[in-house]
């Protein structure tokens, strides 16, 4: 479908805007999609702001990687073709549903519980089968410095850099311990609860803390029927190449 309006999401001024509305009308919030040019903290906020696709074009910043940017501002002239031309895809994921006791809220990478003080924690993992009985994860209790899940979008951020594996394609979580006694990952599509058993730990929903636990409190980690929209443009950067600039970063 070829873009006629669309929403501008930038952190600081670019000459690009400028550009883009020579070929678009630039709207507030009812875009076809929106545009955010930055890095992965634009990315998110414009996931936490906006429902309809993103493209993520990035903007140079130094300090941020914008891994599902599939084109930097020196290629817009090629972007701004495609898009006229609807020659784009859109693909689709779903949030995770963070709930601590009656709180939920939505997290577009990552879901972590990190110890709140010096000590490390103790907790336990679990996943809930096809009847909802929770099941142990890890053979034994976890003691570390927290543990992270993350979805297929957010395993190349947080639980890249705590030796979590990158996951392309696939409903599925990455449960990655940070500095713990179990040292490997476990990818997989079920739902999960996390119970920490000593010590006090900060709930965490995409680098935003949501709560505190303490002994005996647990939180679960599930999809939600939320979905991030992430526009594609064949031809350009690959799969292989946000790697590389991912390993480099």
């Amino acid at each position: 479908m070829s873009v006629h309006h669309i929403v501008v999401l930038t952190k600081r001024p670019y000459e690009a805007v400028t550009e883009l509305s020579k070929h678009f009308d630039i709207v507030e919030k009812q875009g076809e999609i929106c545009i955010a040019i930055g890095g992965d903290g634009t990315f998110l906020e414009a996931t936490r702001k906006l429902d309809c696709p993103i493209l993520l074009i990035r903007g140079g910043e130094r300090n941020s990687l914008g891994f599902h940017a599939d084109a930097q501002l020196d290629e817009l002239p090629t972007v701004i073709e495609r898009l006229k031309a609807g020659d784009y895809q859109v693909e689709k994921h779903r949030k995770l549903r963070v709930t601590l006791e009656r709180v939920s809220c939505e997290a577009v990478n990552d879901a972590v519980l990190f110890r709140a003080n010096p000590g490390v924690i103790h907790f336990r993992v679990s996943y809930f089968d096809e009847e909802g009985r929770p099941e142990s994860l890890f053979p034994d209790t976890v003691k570390g410095d927290g543990v992270i899940i993350a979805s297929e979008i957010g395993s190349t951020g947080y639980n890249y850099f705590s030796s979590g594996p990158v996951i392309l394609g696939g409903d599925v979580a990455a449960v990655t311990p940070i500095c713990a006694n179990h040292r490997y990952s476990i990818v997989s599509d079920k739902d999960f609860e996390v119970e920490l058993l000593k010590n006090e730990g900060s709930l965490q929903c995409d680098g935003v803390e949501v709560g505190r636990l303490g002994v005996g409190d647990s939180f679960t980690v599930s999809r939600s029927n939320r979905l991030v929209r992430i526009i594609r443009l064949a031809g350009m950067e690959s799969f292989s190449r946000k790697l590389s600039r991912l390993h480099s970063f």
